[in-house]
């Protein structure tokens, strides 16, 4: 059997920077500018606060870098997160886009053991930040396009094709899309709602029929069922509680029929868990519906001969990894690599006889799918060039150096640059069909919008302001 494990390396070979933590971390920042959370955060919540909550826990970051927060780790989990922590943050943390995606929920972790009086706000500010990393995540729904663009290359398409059994550690469908097979998601799918929200599931069946659920329609993504957290065994925990309870739940019917005992623990819940008494009681007079969400991880731990693994860094997500060297069933594992150090911490860590590493660039090329790259050389002799620069990261407030913006403008071909104009060309028609003189608030919208188009493209945003002058008849009507 060929088994095949896939991570976030995969949408950043098809899809580009945009899907970088860095992009994605940059993305919340223009959405809440945007006032795009509004409804997502039930108007309790601006744009300009959720910016500046993001700010103020850079603060916190580097609190805990520079050991603040060390007396209020006591457990062994939590401890070894925050050496890690520190081991991986060993500069100044300067910007919200400077933390990894999960590394979020490990400073909101600490903020709340160390905030103690703060606990009952835990939960929501935990749901709050999966909302907004969902959504960057996301991207409009653009992520889920990245197959588009795969099925061109039918090597590619082949490749996929040739695997037993797909496991991913990603949220989005396109390896399901391109190949036509059933992929397990591991962590999560945002095309299956959360345990509370899915009305296949007992929970959500229950909150439907209450009219209790809190969907909403254009931001459904936001509701999946993703796993985030910044420790792998937390994950574990809920992969493996929810199987647990799935496996035991089959068994609800025929107990409460046959188990004396088993009839009067349930009754009993009645008055002390009512909610656990009504799932319990719903399961068995609806076996179709699922008693909790499953993350396949059992069958993952089961799977035989061989495994490739793609686009996931041995450094993340310890259960998966103990997942793989406990199971005996795997005669050899092909690790693709794309860091030189992701390599060096495979041999050195893992035994050489199961563990064969490869550098994934040479899987692109043999597969015809490497990235292009270009260098144009244009002519840049711009007046006031300087000055432009101060503008752009002015009004993008996103600051990059002119030889930042040198650089990268050289690689983007003409085709491309049009393209990019006609997207802010159609964004400021749809915002101003008139063309008429706009409030404050209007322009600084319209410019985060403009600054959101470049980081949904895998653009920094200043870069787009300097292409839209550089091209500026795509841009006028």
């Amino acid at each position: 059997m060929k088994n095949l494990l896939l991570g976030n390396g995969i949408n950043i070979q098809f899809g580009g920077i945009a899907y970088s933590s860095n992009f994605i971390m940059k993305r919340i920042k223009y959405r809440a500018k945007l006032d795009s959370y509004k409804r997502l955060f039930g108007n309790r919540l601006t744009g300009s606060e959720i910016v500046n909550l993001l700010e103020n826990f850079v603060g916190e970051g580097n609190k805990i870098r520079d050991g603040e927060y060390d007396t209020f780790a006591i457990d062994i989990d939590t401890t070894d997160a925050l050496k890690d922590f520190k081991n991986r943050y060993d500069s100044l943390i300067e910007n919200p886009y400077d933390i990894m995606l999960e590394d979020w929920f490990f400073v909101v972790h600490m903020f709340f053991l160390k905030n103690i009086d703060l606990e009952e706000n835990r939960q929501l500010a935990v749901q709050g930040f999966e909302y907004l990393i969902l959504d960057a995540i996301f991207n409009s729904g653009k992520i889920q396009e990245i197959y588009k663009g795969m099925k061109e290359n039918k090597k590619v398409g082949r490749f996929f094709q040739s695997f037993d059994n797909i496991y991913t550690l990603n949220y989005d469908n396109n390896i399901e899309n391109l190949t036509h097979k059933e992929v397990y998601h591991l962590h999560g799918d945002f095309s299956v709602l959360t345990n509370s929200e899915n009305e296949k599931n007992v929970l959500g069946y229950i909150r439907r029929n209450a009219g209790e659920t809190v969907v909403l329609d254009d931001m459904i993504h936001c509701f999946c069922n993703a796993l985030l957290s910044y420790s792998g065994k937390l994950k574990y925990k809920i992969i493996s509680d929810n199987h647990r309870l799935i496996m035991e739940s089959e068994t609800f019917a025929n107990r409460y029929a046959d188990e004396v005992e088993f009839k009067k623990q349930v009754e009993k819940l009645k008055e002390e868990k009512p909610l656990e008494y009504k799932m319990i009681m719903t399961k068995i007079l609806h076996p179709e519906l699922n008693m909790a969400t499953e993350y396949h991880f059992d069958s993952f731990s089961k799977i035989k001969n061989e495994l490739y693994i793609i686009g996931i860094s041995p450094n993340n997500d310890a259960h998966i990894f103990d997942a793989i060297l406990n199971n005996k069933s795997l005669s050899k594992i092909i690790f693709y690599y794309y860091d030189e150090r992701d390599r060096m911490f495979i041999e050195n860590h893992f035994p050489k006889e199961l563990f064969q590493c490869e550098k994934v660039n040479t899987l692109w090329a043999a597969l015809d799918c490497k990235v292009k790259t270009y260098n144009c050389n244009y002519n840049l002799a711009i007046k006031d060039f300087e000055k432009f620069i101060d503008i752009f990261n002015a009004l993008s407030d996103d600051a990059v150096t002119k030889e930042t913006i040198v650089k990268k403008i050289n690689q983007i071909p003409k085709f491309e640059m049009q393209r990019l104009c006609k997207l802010v060309k159609e964004d400021m028609n749809k915002r101003n069909p008139n063309h008429s003189t706009t409030s404050e608030k209007e322009f600084l919208q319209q410019n985060a919008s403009i600054s959101y188009i470049a980081l949904q493209e895998g653009v920094v945003p200043s870069v787009l302001y300097m292409i839209c002058i550089m091209n500026f008849e795509y841009i006028k009507n």
